[in-house]
């Protein structure tokens, strides 16, 4: 599986790497066949405090499943995100059998 994460103007990149990186891991364990993840944290810069803005997109098999979520902890926006993004897996699994 190919994974690409980008981060822009937050701190911590490589610990909320690693974080993102253990997340799809657990994606992986709901539906095995995920091709790739592409994941960007970013600073929403027009709100003060600057909350922060993860966007998702996994391809599986001919589909791209999308989330975008936002809250003031970056690590917080990724596990309500990955949340999001499992539950479509399962209904993504559901239709495939």
């Amino acid at each position: 599986m190919n994974l690409k994460v980008n981060v822009f103007d937050v701190n911590n990149a490589e610990q909320l790497k690693a974080h993102v990186t253990k997340r799809v891991e657990k994606l992986k364990t709901v539906y095995d066949e995920i091709l790739s993840a592409d994941v960007t944290i970013s600073k929403n810069k027009a709100v003060d405090p600057s909350p922060k803005t993860v966007d998702m997109k996994i391809h599986v098999g001919g589909q791209d499943l999308f989330a975008s979520k936002e809250a003031d902890k970056a690590e917080e926006a990724i596990d309500i995100a990955f949340e999001a993004l499992n539950r479509q897996l399962i209904k993504y699994k559901e239709t495939k059998k």
